[in-house]
This record gives structure tokens, C-alpha cells and sequence, in this order.
């Protein structure tokens, strides 16, 4: 890792840590322990159960774009190194990536650089839809976006102070575009820009030339399906979500899908932050949307934790009785 990238992933975590204190600064020991026993603990179990066919569903996706590249992996060693892959980005954000590739890499026989082609697409794949899921749900929700711009909005009373305050709008959009042309930034975001534009295009082409493409695509969404299930099934869990409708967790789902695009561990904090401010929109209380949020990012990364190690202590041991067999049959038709 570069020391660019290590500074930057230090101030990301910092960050995070800071927002979490900042959410919880309020809540005591007690209360949490309070919480703990009026869980109804089978709806964790579901959401659960729901995470680890995401994981499956998510492995049978990769399959498909593997086996368009002329390999064929193991159905386990790839649902055990997307376990694996969970667990790692809970220490190193996006790390995890290149772990799953290189167990395959090292079990499968598969050349790692190609491996890391096909997660690039992955990647890409989720990226275009979560935008067109984040389009979705921006435009089912319009009166909620309304009424969070009411609160925001300054609301001046006057014409002549809308004028004001679009003059002033009109001078700062100004000012920052002279000061980004003059340091060079507005080509760089210029060019950020054409560069996403290029490989969402490219993810687009990548997709429609797999044997599989709509298995692929419907694979994709299906795996969106079950994280949205993961969050809506602990609703049930806590008391004071259990009445809040699906559009609820929809759109907290979606908003706080945010904070795993910055390079924090688990969206540390700021997840927590964006989930009780999204809960506070449907009418729960500040603190229930806290308790709520802990409750199901503390289960939810436990499950990560518990599974990757199993996916860790698993995959050797699979593959070297696998490895096993093989000399063992190798040897018996020698004979």
C-alpha cells in the first residue's frame, strides 16, 4: 500500500471513528444491554440466513464470469473466498478484492491478473445498478426529497431575496470555477468524469458479450434483493422499527449504501449516521434510529467475522482433500 493511500485510508478511519463517537456519545452500556433482550432473535437469524445467500448468489455470479474466461472453480472455494473477501474489507477497505482472488488464484489455478479483470467487472456491474436503483428510489420518494429540501432550504420570504440569493449563488459558482480552472482541478474532474463515463460503457460492453449475460443481470439485482431483506427482516427484530413500511427501509438502504463508497472500514460511523438520520425522516426517534442502526451493522459484521474466519480455516482444507484424491487416483491407475 502507498503511503498516499495509507494517509488517505488513516484520515477516511479517523473520520469514521469520529462520526461513531459523535452518533453515540449520548448512549450508554445499560441501554444498549436493555436492547439486547427485547430482540426477537429469529428475525437476526433470517437476516442472517438472507446474507449468506446473498453470499451464495454473489458466488454463482462470479462463476459465470470466470467460466466466460474458459475456468472452471468450485462453487465452494468461490462462496467461501467471497466469505473471505467480507472479512478482510472489515480491517483493509476494498482489500478484500484482492484476497478472493488470490485464494482462487492459488486453489483454482487461475491466473490472478484475470481474476482481478472479472471483479473489475463486477464492480462496475454493481456500480450501474446501484445508480439505476439510487434513480428508482429518488423518484418514488419524491415527496419525501421535497420535504428534506423544505428543511434544508433557507426560505426566504421576498422576491427581491431570491434574487439576492441567486446573484450570490451565481458570484461563488463563478469564483470556484476560476480558482479550479487556474490549479488545474477542473480538467482533473474533467477528466474523472470521462474516465467513469468510459468504464461504465466499458462494464455495459463486458456484460453483453458473457454467454450468460441475462442470468448475469438478473444474478445482480437478485443480490441487491437479499441485502435490502438483510436490513428490512430486522425492522421485526427491534420493537420500535417493527411497524415502519418496506419504502422506509428501502430508501435507508439505499442512502446508506453511501457509506461503503468511502474507503472505511464497514462504513464505520458514517453508516450509523446516515441510517438514523434516514429513520428520523419516517418518524423514529433519534435515539431508537441509533439503536437500531448499532443493532443491525453489530450483527451484520459479526456474521462477516464468524463466516470468514470459517472460510479461512475451510478453504485449505477442502482443497487439500481435493489435492489429495487426486495424487491418490493418480497413483492407483499408475499401479
Amino acid at each position: 500500500m502507498s503511503n498516499k493511500k495509507l494517509i488517505t485510508g488513516t484520515i477516511f478511519f479517523i473520520i469514521g471513528v469520529g462520526l461513531f463517537w459523535y452518533v453515540y456519545q449520548d448512549i450508554n452500556i445499560q441501554s444498549i444491554t436493555d436492547v439486547l433482550k427485547e430482540l426477537k432473535y429469529g428475525w437476526i437469524l433470517l437476516s442472517v440466513i438472507l446474507g449468506l445467500l446473498s453470499t451464495l448468489v454473489r458466488a454463482l455470479r462470479w462463476k459465470i464470469l470466470i467460466e466466460s474466461i474458459g475456468y472452471k472453480p468450485k462453487t465452494i472455494n468461490l462462496f467461501l473466498s467471497v466469505q473471505i473477501l467480507y472479512f478482510i474489507n472489515l480491517v483493509i477497505p476494498r482489500g478484500g478484492e484482492l484476497a478472493r482472488c488470490g485464494m482462487i488464484s492459488k486453489y483454482e489455478k487461475i491466473p490472478f491478473a484475470k481474476l482481478l479483470g472479472t471483479v473489475f467487472i463486477e464492480r462496475l456491474t454493481d456500480f450501474i445498478a446501484f445508480i439505476i436503483i439510487f434513480i428508482g428510489v429518488f423518484f418514488s420518494q419524491i415527496p419525501l426529497i421535497k420535504e428534506i429540501f423544505s428543511i434544508l432550504k433557507l426560505s426566504p420570504s421576498s422576491f427581491q431575496s431570491k434574487i439576492l440569493i441567486f446573484g450570490l449563488v451565481i458570484i461563488l459558482f463563478m469564483l470556484f470555477y476560476s480558482i479550479f480552472k487556474k490549479i488545474g482541478l477542473l480538467n482533473k474532474f474533467q477528466n474523472k468524469i470521462n474516465k467513469i463515463k468510459e468504464e461504465i460503457l466499458d462494464g455495459f460492453k463486458s456484460v453483453m458479450i458473457i454467454e450468460k449475460k441475462w442470468t448475469y443481470i438478473f444474478l445482480t439485482f437478485l443480490i441487491f434483493l437479499l441485502w435490502l431483506l438483510m436490513l428490512y427482516v430486522v425492522f421485526f427484530a427491534y420493537p420500535p422499527t417493527f411497524n415502519l413500511p418496506l419504502s422506509a427501509a428501502v430508501f435507508t438502504y439505499t442512502i446508506g449504501t453511501f457509506a461503503f463508497l468511502l474507503p472505511i472500514q464497514a462504513g464505520i460511523g458514517v453508516w450509523h449516521f446516515l441510517v438514523s438520520e434516514c429513520l428520523y425522516l419516517f418518524g423514529l426517534n433519534k435515539e431508537a434510529g441509533k439503536m437500531f442502526a448499532l443493532i443491525a451493522h453489530t450483527f451484520t459484521n459479526l456474521v462477516y467475522l464468524i463466516f470468514g474466519t470459517i472460510g479461512f480455516i475451510l478453504m485449505p482444507l477442502i482443497n487439500t482433500n481435493s489435492h489429495d484424491r487426486l495424487d491418490k487416483s493418480v497413483n492407483d491407475n499408475n499401479y
